[in-house]
């Protein structure tokens, strides 16, 4: 009898396990929020996608003479966007700000909001820019990843260079 009941104990902790593994939490998108930013400031592309499902997709909106520009990225064309431009940037620094994470009342996706500050020189030139940041996140074969990035930028030397 006790066997028969360890069992059953036993047999309900493991399908809970099992189901909670299936839900989104905070934790899994700081995770992500946390690899990629740091994957970022490390010019890591390889590392980026690891962390971005199949699925992705990147939309940019951008001001251009009167109107706001948009640009949709797949994940192989983003991958190879930002590849190709590591090597013509002299410097680059990347840092997030204010964001708030949230979990979708099914627990099976999230979403994050950020204020992404990118500075670079590029011909010598130091450019700042910021990315309102929208990320919406999703397990994926159990593991946490970015499903899309949406967001609104500045393009240029839209702010002041940083006191050094």
């Amino acid at each position: 009898m006790t066997r028969l009941l360890t069992g059953t104990v036993l047999a309900f902790l493991l399908a809970f396990q099992a189901q909670a593994a299936d839900y989104i939490t905070r934790e899994h998108i700081q995770q992500v929020i946390d690899v990629t930013d740091t994957a970022s400031k490390n010019r890591d592309t390889a590392a980026i996608g690891e962390y971005l499902g199949e699925t992705f997709e990147k939309i940019i909106e951008f001001p251009y003479e009167d109107l706001i520009a948009t640009v949709r990225l797949d994940k192989k064309k983003y991958l190879y966007l930002i590849d190709s431009g590591w090597p013509t940037i002299e410097d680059y620094e990347y840092q997030r700000d204010n964001t708030v994470i949230h979990i979708m009342p099914d627990g099976l996706s999230g979403h994050s909001y950020s204020t992404i500050t990118e500075t670079l020189s590029l011909d010598g030139t130091r450019r700042v820019s910021k990315f309102r940041e929208h990320a919406l996140y999703a397990l994926e074969n159990g593991r946490p990843v970015i499903t899309q990035i949406s967001g609104h930028t500045l393009v240029g030397h839209t702010m002041p260079e940083p006191r050094q």
